[in-house]
Parts: C-alpha cells; structure tokens; sequence
C-alpha cells in the first residue's frame, strides 16, 4: 500500500479490504464532517455548516501530522445529516435519535474492526444534535472503550457563553463570536465561510440588514425565567443553558423570524481564521487528552443543555 506525504492520510472509501486489514488498529484515526443542510440566510449557502466542518477537518489532519507523526489518518465521507436545524423552508433536518443511532453503528463498525479513535468534525449548533453526538459518544466508550470526539459540543459551550480563556484565544468580543446574537448565518459564520470557501459567500453578503434577538416570550419567557430560577438554587450551567434555550425560542418563534442571526456585514477572513485557530487549539487538546489516556479514561463532553438530554427524545 503507498502513501503520499510525511504521514499516511487515506481516504477510507478508497481503500480495499487488504488494505483495512494492514492498519495499525493503535495508531489509526478515523476523522469525519457531520452537519445538517440548512438555510444559513439569503447570503450563505444551505451546505454552510458542512463546509465549514470540512475546513476544521482539514486543519485537525494538519495538526495531527506536525503532532503525531506516528499516526495514520483516515477520512471517512462527510454526513450531511443533523438535527434541529433552522425550521425554515429548504432545511433538512434529521431526528436526534436517528442521528445518534448512525453515529454509534459507524462507531460500532470501527470498534469491531478493533479501531479506537473517531474525530468528528461539525459546525451545528442545534442542542438536540450536540445531544445526539455526545449520547453516541457515551455509548460506544462504555459498550467498546471507542473514542468519539466532537470538539464542537464544548466550543459552541465557549461561544455562547463567552468563556474568558476561548474569548482572549480567538480575540473577537460578543455578539461576533457565534453567541446567541450572533447565532447563525451572522458574524461569525459569514467570517467561517470566507475562509472556508469565500467563493460560495454570494457578494452582496455586506448589505445584508443585522438580523436582532428579540425579546423573549411565551414559552421562551417562562424558560428564561426557569433558568433564572435554577441558577438562584445553584445550579449555574443548567440555569445557562436555559437561557440560551430561551433565546433560541424566542428567534424562531418569532413571526418576522429572519433565516440568521447576526450582522453578515462586519465579517472578515481575518475574524474566521481566528475563530478555526482558537476551535482547532480546543480540539487538539481533547484529542490528546486521548491519546494520552491510552483506552483506560473517557474523553466525555458536556454540550448545551445535557441537564435536559432527555429532550433529544422528543419529535421535532
């Protein structure tokens, strides 16, 4: 089998069964993109979040190799599949449960063939789909001490909650950093996508209107006032979350909803290579934290609202 570069990277839909069985089952990572199709505004495409992945994808691989020479890196296919995304007509949005099950039988695939390591790559910040993610996670190491690490479920932690070490890291402020302001198809992810690729950004991105969080109510109301409720009683990260679930709800329960949030803009390639820099720091450290457990300690990850993971149940 021959190889290209300083260290092995494969495709795994290229190879054949020979080639599978001569891996190094210690030393091979498995890395994959996975994302919903969906509407990220009139100036983004619906594969934004995908794309964006790829590109964080392609950095870990970069990492990796500088880090971790002795390491034989396998793509798999990307997964345009996710949950909870934007309700908004031309998204595509996969249910949490089935979203878990897919990711824990690729797990499950890997696991068998004797294989530790699954690197995921994702840009969704819907709570059910980082829910799903992490449930998967959780299955497969305790079914297979099998490693499936989505940085994601703790940077949007970090984005959204203003995270003082990630906030100096990246240097943008809030309501440009994918907080709950600056949530979808605004700042941030205009910025992403002009690094990823500024070809796809349609050129009129900068006379798109700011798109503003509304206040909240109804429902959006009495969750904003539980999660103040529960931060009263010391429960400080669910009461947090909460909150940022009552901003959710309040956008997309908005009548004059528009399909982001943020102001498309102010972005600029210099902000979206720091935020993939500050992602791609977070993410080399729970890999290493990985490697440097050797099968005998879990990498878990607490994503946004895991107190209510229970809700990944539910229909969307």
């Amino acid at each position: 089998m021959e190889y290209a570069g300083e260290v092995n990277v494969l495709e795994y839909v290229d190879l054949c069964l020979p080639e599978i069985s001569k891996l190094d089952r210690e030393n091979t990572v498995f890395l994959m993109s996975v994302s919903p199709i969906e509407v990220h505004g009139p100036h983004l495409p619906v594969g934004t979040d995908v794309f964006v992945a790829q590109e964080l994808l392609d950095r870990y691989v970069s990492e990796l190799r500088k880090d971790c020479p002795e390491l034989t890196l396998v793509k798999l296919p990307p997964l345009y599949i996710g949950s909870d995304a934007l309700p908004f007509s031309g998204s595509l949005s996969v249910p949490a449960p089935h979203l878990e099950g897919v990711l824990t039988a690729y797990g499950k695939g890997l696991a068998k063939q004797g294989f530790h390591y699954l690197f995921i790559a994702d840009n969704h910040g819907g709570p059910r789909h980082q829910m799903a993610i992490e449930s998967s996670a959780r299955k497969l190491w305790r079914r297979y001490n099998f490693y499936l690490i989505n940085p994601f479920g703790l940077v949007f932690r970090y984005m959204v909650q203003h995270d003082p070490d990630f906030m100096d890291c990246t240097g943008l402020g809030p309501g440009v950093c994918g907080d709950d302001s600056d949530s979808h198809g605004g700042t941030n992810e205009t910025s992403l996508m002009l690094v990823c690729c500024g070809e796809k950004v349609r050129k009129y991105f900068r006379e798109v209107e700011p798109s503003l969080p509304p206040a909240p109510r109804g429902i959006a109301a009495i969750v904003a006032s539980l999660g103040s409720l529960v931060c009263f009683f010391g429960g400080h990260k669910l009461g947090k979350d909460l909150k940022h679930l009552a901003n959710t709800l309040a956008w997309i329960g908005d009548p004059d909803m528009k399909p982001y949030m943020g102001a498309p803009g102010k972005a600029s390639r210099e902000s979206g290579e720091a935020m993939i820099a500050a992602r791609v720091k977070v993410a080399m450290g729970l890999f290493k934290k990985a490697f440097a457990s050797g099968g005998k300690e879990p990498v878990h990850i607490r994503p946004m609202l895991w107190g209510v993971r229970f809700l990944r149940k539910l229909p969307e």
